[in-house]
């Protein structure tokens, strides 16, 4: 008899952050890599019935405002809670076996530790760690971080990498596309949510010594606007024209490709990320990547990328001239490539599936 189980798809509503890949990549990985002893089940928002995100798979849905009225599941042997903030289903709520993936602590970067949202994330999050079967996270340092933060033993935390978000877009649609917003001059890329932990705001300011203007692909929302005027001050602040920076919101997936595919390097000097998949979808496109050495990038970058030992903008900007001169004649292309092939999201599917049969063996 097959073992029942369901995968929440939380992230599915919000497209172009790191949690909608984690579920999107995951699950369509699982389908393929699923053997008939585990039936596996999918909660998406009620919103997303008709789109069918994951194919022809088997779905249940759900209101976010009415997951309170869940007290049980038996029919199902285990939940896989694939973020730590569900809103469709809440662990505490749930009897039965029950694995949790902790993407990141990333409150710790943005409330300060004596205010309300801190407390309370910090609280739910601790008691979810004692209401669940296995906790997996998505990197040695965010694994540390829990441990460390929430009093975790560190060898109860499963570590298993994301995958690359390799392209499916074909090679001449590619080629043929013209993005909303067409740079008419060499650009630096970056790609993230417009929010403080990104630290975009330290990047207008090298741009004084680089002939290069910059794109920031990402969504801006109420938020956001505070900390995106702080990046158009900065660009004021250090004389940058206003042409030069451009923050262009949430855009289309092939528009992201397309400027992963043009920009002259990608930078991203995030000060707080679990994992960092636009790393790895800049290494698949053989792009100069430069990194800030917080928190988990440099286990991912490895010596693939070049890192900013400083957010200086003077030693920012000799960074990314050396960085630029050298890799003509590196191996970088090579060690990227190698990242590449590293991170799959068949490996975390295959990886995800073994821990599901051997928490209800």
């Amino acid at each position: 008899m097959s073992r029942k189980i369901l995968v929440t798809a939380d992230q599915i509503a919000t497209s172009s952050t790191g949690l909608y890949h984690f579920a999107f990549e995951l699950i369509k990985q699982l389908q393929v890599h699923q053997t008939d002893e585990l039936d596996l089940q999918y909660l998406i928002p009620r919103s997303f019935t008709k789109i069918k995100p994951f194919g022809e798979a088997h779905y249940r849905t759900r209101g976010v405002l009415t997951n309170l009225r869940w007290k049980s599941i038996p029919e199902f042997d285990l939940i896989h809670f694939t973020q730590q903030n569900p809103t469709l289903l809440k662990p505490h709520k749930i009897i039965g076996r029950k694995i949790l993936t902790i993407h990141d602590l990333n409150y710790r970067y943005e409330y300060p530790v004596d205010s309300a949202p801190y407390r309370h994330f910090q609280a739910q999050t601790r008691r979810y760690l004692d209401q669940v079967d296995a906790i997996t996270t998505i990197s040695q340092y965010a694994a540390r971080d829990i441990a460390e933060h929430l009093q975790y033993p560190l060898d109860q935390i499963r570590v298993i990498y994301n995958g690359v978000n390799v392209s499916t877009i074909p090679a001449e649609e590619l080629a043929r596309h013209q993005p909303g917003f067409r740079p008419e001059r060499p650009f630096l890329f970056t790609v993230g949510t417009v929010m403080a932990k990104k630290n975009f705001h330290v990047l207008p300011a090298m741009l004084a010594n680089l002939d290069y203007d910059l794109i920031i692909a990402g969504r801006i929302d109420d938020h956001s606007l505070e900390y995106y005027k702080l990046i158009k001050r900065e660009c004021e602040r250090f004389g940058i024209a206003p042409g030069r920076v451009h923050l262009l919101g949430e855009t289309s997936e092939i528009d992201k490709h397309w400027y992963y595919q043009h920009c002259s390097a990608f930078v991203f000097p995030s000060i707080a990320e679990g994992f960092g998949l636009p790393v790895l979808e800049a290494f698949s496109y053989e792009k100069p990547t430069f990194l800030s050495t917080h928190t988990a990038l440099p286990e991912v970058g490895g010596e693939a990328a070049y890192y900013f030992d400083s957010f200086h903008p003077d030693r920012m900007s000799e960074v990314v001239k050396q960085g630029l001169t050298d890799f003509p004649y590196s191996n970088k292309i090579q060690l990227a490539r190698d990242r590449v092939t590293e991170f799959s999201w068949e490996k975390a599917a295959q990886a995800y599936l073994a821990l599901y049969k051997e928490i209800l063996r």
